[in-house]
């Protein structure tokens, strides 16, 4: 993959994470605004397993723009947990292309990450 094409990858990445951080953000403010914060206090085992994973994918989304492979991995992890916790909790999978799309700007920094590496490795 040429430096471009890297570069263009990268930003893509970069933004599509921006705008997951900021919808995930805005979705715990809208909960948190229309329920106070006592709830995050008495969540069950299985809430508390998947906010996280779905922690650990906000985290990722941010630390991405600076550090691209453990982001990456940090937002596909993440991602993954949530789905098997929510699989082992319930016996289905989320439904949707939702989480796909937030998982979406990892797998972007990952090959972004590998690509560049591949180029100076040879």
């Amino acid at each position: 993959m040429n430096t471009k094409t890297r570069k263009i990858l990268r930003w893509i990445a970069r933004i599509w994470a921006a705008l997951m951080a900021a919808m995930i953000l805005f979705m715990f403010i809208g909960n948190t605004a229309m329920d106070g914060i006592g709830p995050i206090f008495y969540l069950t085992f299985r809430e508390t397993l998947m906010m996280v994973a779905f922690l650990v994918v906000f985290v990722g989304l941010i630390l991405a723009w600076k550090r691209e492979c453990l982001g990456g991995w940090m937002i596909v992890g993440g991602m993954l947990a949530f789905y098997v916790l929510n699989f082992a909790f319930s016996g289905t999978f989320p439904r949707g292309a939702t989480f796909f799309i937030i998982a979406l700007p990892g797998i972007l920094f990952l090959i972004s990450y590998y690509a560049s590496n591949e180029t100076e490795a040879i």
